[in-house]
């Protein structure tokens, strides 16, 4: 763990806002102390035999939901208001934000000028104030470099891109992962002027769409557009590749409109009456399979299952066989906690050379859908738990 000097200081000049649990509720066997600005957020637990001992991380608490209580206000109303502001948008960890903030000079800075990079650290180590304050005693660059993510002034952009809530743990994972420094994927986000959940949770769906203008479209749109471009993104996909043997991802990239995409779906659809069809001659050959699977996540092993996986899931993953042909693409099924379906793929070295490294490409339930946080945390877990696996 990195060093750090950080004092405590024991004697304190403000009346503590109490927060009372009923044990039999929630099996908490003591009261919250938060201590005011003036005494640099500290926070108590404080136990019926008088035993006090300081809250060394996060209390888990919205700044709303302190606020709401008796007393409330006038410990928000002793914080400075433009760290409130800053810090209200980070869900549970705005309180953990704020009291890091008041014990240290540069963890205010990077409040008011980066928060969201202090809230990755704060993240990282929900339950070490210790650790986070030692970290924002470092250069900007080198937090990003010491939480293992790409450091770059490119990187840093990106983060003061990012208009999110982080309401679930699936944009905290996403984040992590646009920041892996060996892919750097964020770069994806350069003509973004803001980034919000929304925008991320496209790219999780259609990662090729990011960055061109009907992945900038898409970010515009509601709900119910949002669904009817994708099932035409679907039946584009695979008329694109299965039928008329074109490349459907370079032709979509150069749509710049709903009503360009819908022009060329229905030019497609006529297209294929005039075609015979000639499934793929490498149909009966097994996939190279990398990454085992287990019980709740099974590898797709041949067309036919990915013909099935396409059918049972009712979307176009049938139409990346060629690729996972050529060792680009893998695809998994999974069962719990829902049924999805799982796109890895690999990258490539600058000079064109194959890597070791595959990221999720994909995670798509029937139909198309998003996938739930829980999820994305089981698929992502999974796939770090194989990054030790070579092909």
């Amino acid at each position: 763990m990195l060093a750090c000097c950080a004092e405590r200081e024991e004697c304190h000049h403000s009346t503590p806002l109490v927060l009372s649990f009923d044990e039999a509720l929630t099996f908490f066997p003591f009261e919250l102390e938060f201590y005011d600005w003036h005494d640099n957020l500290a926070m108590y637990r404080s136990y019926p035999d008088g035993h006090r001992e300081p809250l060394e991380g996060s209390c888990s608490f919205y700044i709303e939901h302190i606020e709401s209580l008796e007393g409330g206000k006038a410990w928000i109303a002793s914080i400075p208001k433009g760290l409130v502001k800053q810090a209200r948008g980070y869900a549970d960890l705005g309180v953990y934000m704020l009291k890091i903030a008041a014990m240290s000079e540069k963890a205010r800075e990077l409040l008011l000028q980066r928060p969201t990079l202090l809230y990755l650290v704060c993240e990282q180590y929900p339950l070490d104030q210790d650790e986070v304050l030692a970290l924002c005693e470092l250069g900007q660059r080198k937090i990003l470099q010491h939480l293992g993510l790409a450091s770059s002034r490119a990187a840093l952009r990106f983060l003061d891109r990012i208009d999110s809530d982080f309401s679930t743990r699936s944009i905290v994972l996403i984040i992590h992962r646009l920041l892996d420094p060996d892919v750097m994927s964020f770069q994806l986000f350069r003509h973004y002027k803001t980034i919000t959940n929304l925008t991320l949770q496209i790219y999780l769906q259609w990662p090729t769409l990011t960055g061109t203008p009907l992945g900038r479209h898409l970010a515009q749109t509601t709900q119910r557009e949002r669904f009817q471009i994708n099932q035409i993104l679907s039946d584009v996909f695979q008329l694109g590749y299965r039928v008329l043997d074109v490349d459907s991802i370079k032709r979509i990239h150069a749509v710049t409109s709903y009503e360009e995409l819908r022009a060329l779906h229905d030019r497609w659809v006529v297209a294929q009456h005039t075609i015979n069809f000639v499934p793929d001659v490498n149909s009966n050959k097994p996939y190279m399979i990398p990454f085992p699977g287990n019980n709740n996540i099974v590898p797709i092993c041949d067309y036919q299952e990915l013909e099935q996986e396409g059918i049972e899931q009712n979307h176009c993953v049938s139409i990346y066989h060629n690729r996972i042909i050529k060792g680009e693409y893998l695809v998994y099924k999974m069962f719990m906690p829902e049924r999805v379906t799982i796109g890895l793929k690999r990258h490539y070295f600058a000079n064109g050379r194959r890597s070791e490294i595959y990221t999720v490409d994909q995670i798509q339930a029937r139909n198309n859908r998003m996938p739930s946080s829980e999820t994305l945390e089981a698929v992502y877990g999974w796939l770090d738990s194989m990054k030790s696996a070579k092909p």
